[in-house]
């Protein structure tokens, strides 16, 4: 780990305060681990261990004016950054020896609900568990990305991707950025849309005047801090879609709730791919459903537990060989009636059986995880640790492409007993805005505590990259890194070469670490000149 000099460490303790920053070891070390970084290290040959590169400093800022400040001390001192929010991830940690960490927990504050005009402004810490408590008494609800209420939504928005359970009725998190507070690398403070009007500046467009930079911050996956901090934005916020009066009775994780009015689950099973897609094609063009998922057997039966037991004791949803969950919610009852008439005409149409009160009875807390935090948490239940692949945003039919490819692809390691039996299905899909869009991510189970089971998803994963590159299945969630993009690239229209230009003009000194993003110039291969 590199030392940092006297003059840096004072600069820092200058920006800060004293009390703001840490050159501690112990702390420093904390900061290297991450959740799935195990994998990560696995698929760039190095060791499997939950820990990257530590940071020489970690800092945390409480203003826009401070995170310039460190940006621009950084660049005197030939120093990177990696700016965090709530932190979950590999994306989070240093790939330089040279990097400070910028915790940004102490920028934890929502600054604006506006009730009028459906958005509120927030700063990086604010968690989307935190910002919905906070619109249910206003009688509004955000998107929640599907990793879940703990997270950033500032970072979801900005740096990220962001589908969610509830995606077919509240988009997903790139697409609902407004005004946006950007300091570039150098920092200098950047502002985005109507925020960056010179009279009358406010947060409701995200977009213009002029042509608008929202595609450069972001793109399709987000640049994950490879391009400056992201200090406040606002979101689109949407009608809550039932009642905000609850009843919670018992104990952690077992919560008894008592279902508000105009809210039912419909879940069957279509048995094969091609009858699920135009299954869920005809809900989404009905526009009824507040949330609509292709799972698996398996992953139905996880959504609904909150134990390994749990799971296996749900037979009946388990064996199902292409389930759709949808929920339906209402503002109103007229409302309500009308969606529950539409959704049983078309039960009756494809000639489908709706198991929710039949054959299964879904736990009371399932509702409110529905309408509350989303189901995410519940991938972790059957081995602790699981990794998406592929998180192509495309079509419906191309999502079912990568559905049906990648079932062979993932018995091979199935085999091999390096992630869990699944039998190769356990895939989340949803519809996105109404079926304008579909995100499909394949779940792969495994035990971040045994280094065969992580070196198998890690292959896992790249053989998963290449298959959606050479069989045209779309840009996997995660294409990051010179070497990635440097691959992906000439196959598809050279985005890396404008991905690269974007960099060099934003960031041609590199002060924002690239490993997660793109180098202002491109790696010189071993031998080249």
């Amino acid at each position: 780990m590199m030392n940092l000099d006297e003059y840096a460490r004072e600069a820092l303790i200058d920006a800060v305060g004293k009390k703001n920053v840490s050159f501690d070891e112990a702390i420093l070390e904390v900061y290297a681990y991450n959740w799935g970084m195990e994998v990560v290290n696995s698929m760039h040959g190095k060791e499997p261990i939950p820990f990257s590169t530590p940071p020489v400093a970690v800092v945390l800022p409480s203003t826009t004016k401070e995170v310039s400040k460190v940006l621009r001390t950084c660049k005197k001192h030939d120093l990177t950054f990696k700016a965090q929010s709530t932190g979950l991830g590999p994306w989070n940690n240093p790939s330089r020896d040279n990097c400070i960490i910028i915790d940004l927990r102490q920028m934890n504050h929502i600054l604006k609900i506006d009730e009028r005009n459906l958005f509120a402004v927030i700063e990086p810490y604010v968690s989307g568990a935190q910002l919905q408590s906070e619109l249910m008494k206003h009688g509004l609800n955000c998107h929640m990305p599907g990793a879940g209420p703990q997270v950033s939504l500032l970072a979801s928005s900005t740096s990220m991707s962001g589908p969610g359970f509830t995606s077919p009725s509240t988009g997903y998190s790139g697409r609902n950025v407004l005004g946006v507070e950007w300091v570039l690398p150098e920092g200098e403070v950047l502002k985005l849309g109507s925020l960056g009007l010179s009279n009358e500046p406010d947060w409701f467009c995200g977009d213009g005047p002029g042509p608008s930079l929202r595609g450069v911050m972001r793109g399709l996956h987000g640049a994950m801090s490879g391009n400056g901090v992201f200090t406040r934005v606002a979101i689109k916020v949407f009608p809550y879609p039932c009642s905000t009066e609850w009843e919670i009775t018992g104990d952690l994780p077992d919560y008894q709730f008592k279902k508000p009015d105009h809210i039912e689950f419909y879940m069957f099973d279509c048995s094969k791919y091609k009858k699920g897609e135009r299954v869920m094609r005809a809900i989404e063009e009905a526009e009824i459903s507040f949330m609509c998922s292709m799972l698996s057997g398996f992953g139905a039966a996880a959504f609904f537990s909150n134990s390994l037991e749990g799971v296996i004791d749900k037979v009946t949803i388990a064996r199902m060989r292409v389930p759709i969950l949808v929920a339906i919610t209402g503002r109103t009852s007229r409302q309500f009636q009308y969606r529950q008439e539409v959704m049983e005409h078309l039960i009756s149409k494809f000639k489908l059986e709706n198991v929710i009160g039949s054959k299964f009875t879904p736990p009371s807390i399932s509702y409110a995880e529905a309408i509350r935090n989303n189901f995410g948490m519940h991938g972790f239940i059957s081995t602790g640790g699981v990794r998406s692949a592929h998180g192509s945003m495309e079509s419906i039919g191309m999502c079912m492409n990568v559905t049906k490819a990648n079932i062979p692809l993932k018995k091979k390691y199935i085999k091999r007993e390096q992630i869990a039996n699944d039998f190769g299905e356990a895939v989340w899909s949803t519809s996105i805005e109404r079926g304008h869009m579909y995100n499909i991510e394949a779940m792969a189970l495994y035990d971040q505590c045994d280094k065969h089971s992580i070196t198998g998803v890690a292959g896992y994963c790249i053989d998963s990259n290449e298959m959606d590159l050479h069989n045209h299945l779309g840009i996997p969630l995660f294409v990051e890194g010179d070497e990635l993009h440097d691959h992906f690239g000439p196959e598809c229209s050279n985005y890396h070469e404008w991905l690269r230009k974007i960099k060099q003009i934003l960031d041609p000194t590199c002060i924002a670490d690239p490993g997660n993003y793109i180098s202002p110039g491109k790696k010189k291969k071993e031998g080249e000149t």
